[in-house]
């Protein structure tokens, strides 16, 4: 049953081979010249810090201005490929099948259709898992190359850096691959669930993307009146912000933009020393005695992949369950 698989499938499984390839070949080659516009420009010391060993801030801005788009592209290549996997693997796996009328000799065969639909599985989603697998890492070893230089001095939770990190980008694809496998049954058309299994990925890639941060139990810090809340310069996700009372409980939000207005429009001396102290005066005397915001730092990005790789990887066992349940009752 597997032979028969790959043979079906041989076309998408060359096309993977060529795509790791290709791919290989492309970081290495551009990795080994970001490194040579490193040492030419002397910023070798610039890629672990930006201190006092990486004082030429004009080389660093003309290595950035050539190399921050390649860069972005090496990363906008994985969070493609999670798609690409469930449009051209995933939703044509069975609707072609079902289209074409030859799943009905594959069901008179002595083969069951459970072992009919997971032999076609794992011939299809093993080898697309390894090739982005393995582009992944290459991708972070060409980035890691940048150091603070490239795109990961936005940190882990910059949306291009979070999608292509850790098991994140392995779990969007099973789950994209699962979609398109689901669409496909259901729809019986290989076009319907190519075009409406990306739209769904896409809209669910959105959809759940502020969720994941905020399953991640928060930590907390305060900062007292005028002073600014540095997690939002180190990194951090923040999930929550807002104003505490002097007992220390969360004003509402409504309330707080009220309150707030209202010491602003008490301030008639605008923009003076003496105008931003009665400012800052007013608000304690109105309830709002110091700003908050809760995060999860960047130390902690682990465990927004796992919970990440968690509800997708969710998703997609339900999806492949019922992918099973619809072919079983397909005649």
């Amino acid at each position: 049953m597997i032979w028969v698989s790959w043979r079906r499938q041989r076309a998408q499984l060359i096309t993977l081979l060529g795509v790791l390839l290709v791919g290989a070949a492309a970081v290495v080659l551009l990795r080994s010249n970001m490194i040579g516009a490193i040492e030419s420009l002397q910023l070798t010391g610039c890629v672990a810090q930006t201190g006092p060993e990486c004082a030429d801030a004009d080389a660093a801005d003309r290595f950035r201005a050539a190399w921050t788009n390649p860069l972005h592209l090496g990363q906008a290549a994985i969070l493609l490929l999670p798609a690409l996997i469930g449009v051209f693997l995933g939703a044509p796996l069975f609707a072609r099948e079902l289209e074409q009328g030859t799943h009905v000799l594959a069901f008179t065969q002595s083969v069951s259709r459970t072992r009919w639909m997971v032999s076609k599985l794992v011939v299809a989603l093993v080898p697309a898992v390894v090739v982005l697998i393995a582009l992944q890492h290459l991708v972070s070893w060409w980035l890691s190359a940048a150091g603070v230089l490239g795109p990961r001095n936005s940190g882990s939770f910059h949306f291009l850096n979070f999608g292509v990190e850790h098991v994140s980008p392995v779990a969007y694809a099973v789950f994209a691959f699962a979609l398109g496998t689901f669409v496909g049954a259901v729809s019986r058309r290989t076009l319907v669930a190519m075009t409406a299994g990306l739209g769904v990925f896409t809209v669910a890639r959105f959809a759940l993307s502020d969720l994941v941060g905020h399953l991640v139990p928060p930590q907390r810090v305060e900062a007292a009146l005028g002073e600014d809340l540095k997690v939002y310069q180190d990194g951090s996700l923040v999930t929550g912000r807002g104003w505490l009372d002097t007992s220390g409980r969360v004003v509402p939000d409504d309330r707080a933009d009220a309150l707030n207005l209202a010491c602003k429009r008490s301030v008639t001396e605008a923009g003076t020393a003496k105008s931003q102290e009665e400012y800052l005066a007013c608000l304690p005397e109105s309830g709002l005695a110091t700003t908050y915001a809760d995060f999860v730092p960047e130390s902690l990005a682990w465990q927004v992949h796992l919970v990440d790789a968690a509800i997708f990887g969710g998703l997609a066992v339900l999806l492949l369950v019922g992918t099973a349940l619809v072919l079983r009752r397909q005649s």
